[in-house]
């Protein structure tokens, strides 16, 4: 991670993951269903690619605003905050309440920051 070159590692990684991903969801779902990728797959392929793009698109805001310096700790963190709302959001789609909804949503952003913060010291960068 080279400072003033975040805005294309975002981008890249999460282009080559989401393709990866949606690639062996593919090739998966033609091994299930004999050669025949069903229109549902292919949404949930497509909403795969959507999301990857919004994403970017969110943790390309702080970067682009950030001082060069501190642009990859943004990107993480703003990372670590969508995984918190995504916590979130799983909590309420399984009905429950707000203030439980909201407990798990910051369990899991308390978590997320810990693997930021941690990551770059085990990684070695």
């Amino acid at each position: 991670a080279v400072p003033g070159h975040i805005l294309g590692l975002v981008w890249g990684t999460t282009v080559g993951l989401a393709l990866a991903h949606v690639f062996a969801f593919r090739i998966a779902g033609r091994l299930v269903h004999d050669g025949e990728l069903p229109k549902a797959d292919r949404i949930v392929s497509m909403v795969q690619m959507a999301s990857a793009a919004a994403v970017a698109v969110i943790v390309s805001v702080p970067v682009l605003l950030a001082p060069t310096v501190t642009e990859l700790n943004w990107a993480r963190y703003t990372c670590a905050g969508i995984i918190g709302v995504v916590g979130y959001l799983v909590a309420r789609g399984a009905s429950r309440g707000r203030i439980r909804a909201v407990l798990f949503g910051l369990g899991v952003l308390v978590a997320a920051f810990a693997v930021a913060a941690l990551k770059p010291p085990l990684a070695g960068h």
